[in-house]
């Protein structure tokens, strides 16, 4: 069995790290996997803070530590690379303006505030820049939102930007609101979206792995598993706009098998 510990979705939530220690003192083996949204331009303005940890921890052992991109990453990438202004317009001045608290001289504004951050975690945004859209551990793919579970190869054919934006077109078939197959021989990890706002109907049995769905936490893990296919498992546990001590959902995963083992859901 090989343990793999997932989050995704902690939106600048430093209180996660701690329960994450947890889960690896739990499981020392482990490989640990970061599905994206590190950022948050509306709740939490410790975004950078979070990613940097991700960062030195990847950095530390990249042979055990992985991190994607989230939506969220790459709108705050894009607006510091002066690609747009989206997310600075979308309340990422705010995570500007927690990043440069402790500046011994202030900037004056906006502008002097990003180049200083710029310079400050320029390594960061370089790794921000180059993290990749997918991931594949044996029996296990890591996305941040969805696949486009129509195409021949899902996992290489879905547009980049899709992988990060969807919602419904992965979540339902053709026959709305029918739950989509997983045609995959592996299981399908997911964050993006906190798991009450998905729901739906199977149109063929469900596997047994599904009752266990939100009986600990109603933003808890959800599985979507057709008898006899892999599961399809979404973890986002609503940091976004949940309580300030909301940590959200932690996974442990099997490889091999793509069995969820074990789960921390956050009430």
């Amino acid at each position: 069995m090989r343990e793999v510990i997932v989050l995704s979705d902690i939106h600048g939530q430093m209180l996660v790290f701690p329960k994450l220690e947890e889960m690896r003192a739990r499981y020392p083996q482990a490989s640990i996997v970061f599905l994206g949204d590190y950022q948050d331009s509306f709740h939490h303005h410790t975004g950078f803070a979070a990613a940097q940890k991700i960062f030195e921890m990847q950095r530390a052992d990249p042979t055990h530590v992985f991190a994607i991109l989230g939506n969220h990453d790459e709108d705050a990438w894009e607006s510091l690379t002066g690609k747009n202004t989206y997310w600075l317009e979308a309340g990422g001045d705010d995570v500007i303006a927690e990043a440069v608290l402790g500046a011994t001289q202030q900037p004056a504004n906006l502008s002097e505030a990003i180049a200083l951050v710029k310079r400050q975690y320029a390594p960061l945004f370089t790794w921000m820049g180059r993290l990749p859209s997918t991931l594949r551990i044996g029996k296990l793919v890591f996305v941040h939102a969805g696949l486009d579970l129509t195409l021949a190869d899902p996992v290489n054919d879905t547009p980049e930007r899709d992988k990060y934006w969807l919602r419904e077109p992965y979540w339902y078939s053709a026959l709305y609101p029918n739950y989509a197959h997983n045609p995959l021989q592996q299981a399908i990890v997911s964050g993006h979206t906190p798991t009450p706002l998905i729901t739906g109907i199977y149109d063929a049995s469900k596997a047994k792995a599904t009752l266990r769905n939100r009986t600990v936490s109603p933003s808890g893990i959800l599985t979507i598993q057709y008898e006899g296919e892999q599961p399809r498992y979404f973890i986002d546990g609503g940091n976004h706009g949940g309580p300030a001590g909301k940590i959200g959902n932690i996974a442990v995963l099997d490889a091999d098998s793509g069995r969820l083992i074990e789960a921390f859901e956050d009430k």
